[in-house]
């Protein structure tokens, strides 16, 4: 039911930018909106009928509920990677539903707070307000979100209210598309903490000579293969959404910027959602940034954690066979954006230096 609602309501807000153009402050607020709202309905596509990640949504569960920890240092390892996505999935969902919601309520703030014109200051009453005897001009009645009206609201108060009401499913845009972050950063960081567990493993392993590790390293291996596997599903599964959502997040900050800076004395209540709004998607922007690096170091680690035992001590073929896994171990996994970009800490400072290039343009364009 929700698809079928953000189906049509993506479709007006495109009418809605087609009707913009030349209107370069109109094409602005549209992107901030349209963005995330294009995002959001492909990952939510995703999520329903893509195959791979289902598999490894399974997979990762099933790991979860069978998951047991030999020492403590193994506990700690695997909840060092778990912390970040738990608490990132409380701070983000909480305080996009604050935005999402002083978002949607700004308007009607705006109908409700003291305005000043020409030195005059004059209070909009909410009686006047329900009545529709308000003095102000039709410019007053502005909607959160923009989209092409199917009704004419700017002239009739009664029409504004059934346009407000109508874009009151449009904020849990934010929390779908929010909690679906949240559940790609859990798998990533899930596979890392494994990554990790496993290194461990591997470099605890007893070296006793007259010990065959066959058994042992094939426990490992299957392991490894398992992870790589689970790893590149979700990567295939979500790269395209990846791509989709580097592009519209380097947009969206880029417009909000904008924003900020053609109107620098805005009410609080728009300088406090602009802020938070910028805080969620350099957050979310560095979180991508980091899980792709975590994940790329944590695969290289299992290699190196091979050659790290005392393999010295080992009988000639249990040298071979550690040769072997470490040749074969030496693959580095990545988070990527398509099939070009990787997510890395050095690739997030190119996408800030990227996003404030738009804000040049922008304000070039002014």
């Amino acid at each position: 039911m929700y698809m079928s609602y953000l189906s049509v309501h993506i479709v007006i807000m495109y009418i809605d930018l087609i009707e913009a153009f030349g209107n370069l402050e109109s094409m602005v607020e549209n992107i901030i909106d349209n963005t995330i709202a294009t995002a959001t309905y492909f990952i939510l596509f995703l999520l329903r009928f893509n195959k791979l990640i289902e598999h490894g949504i399974v997979t990762v569960r099933e790991e979860i509920a069978k998951s047991k920890f030999e020492t403590v240092e193994e506990m700690r390892l695997y909840f060092t990677y778990h912390n970040i996505s738990d608490k990132f999935g409380r701070y983000a969902i909480s305080t996009t539903l604050v935005i999402a919601t002083l978002w949607y309520l700004s308007p009607m703030l705006q109908l409700l707070k003291l305005d000043s014109d020409d030195g005059e200051k004059k209070q909009f009453h909410f009686y006047d307000i329900i009545s529709g005897q308000s003095n102000e001009s039709s410019k007053a009645y502005k909607l959160p979100f923009r989209a092409y009206a199917f009704l004419d609201y700017q002239d009739d108060f009664q029409n504004f209210v059934i346009m407000y009401l109508y874009q009151f499913p449009v904020m849990f845009i934010a929390l779908s598309h929010i909690s679906a972050i949240s559940l790609l950063v859990n798998l990533v960081l899930h596979i890392c903490g494994k990554f990790s567990i496993l290194s461990y493993r591997i470099q605890n392993i007893s070296t006793n000579s007259n010990v065959n590790l066959d058994s042992v390293i094939k426990e490992f291996v299957t392991a490894h293969v398992k992870l790589i596997t689970t790893a590149n599903s979700i990567n295939s599964a979500l790269q395209v959404f990846l791509l989709v959502e580097l592009l519209q997040t380097t947009i969206r900050m880029a417009t909000i910027i904008y924003m900020m800076l053609l109107n620098p004395s805005g009410s609080f209540v728009n300088t406090l959602t602009y802020g938070l709004y910028i805080s969620i998607i350099i957050s979310m922007l560095y979180l991508y940034s980091f899980m792709g690096e975590q994940l790329s170091n944590e695969s290289m680690k299992v290699s190196e954690a091979f050659y790290a035992t005392d393999w010295n001590n080992l009988s000639l073929h249990n040298q071979k066979l550690l040769l072997l896994v470490m040749t074969l171990g030496q693959q580095s996994l990545h988070v990527t954006a398509g099939k070009f970009y990787t997510f890395s800490l050095y690739g997030f400072i190119e996408v800030m230096k990227t996003s404030f290039g738009y804000v040049s343009v922008l304000r070039t364009l002014i």
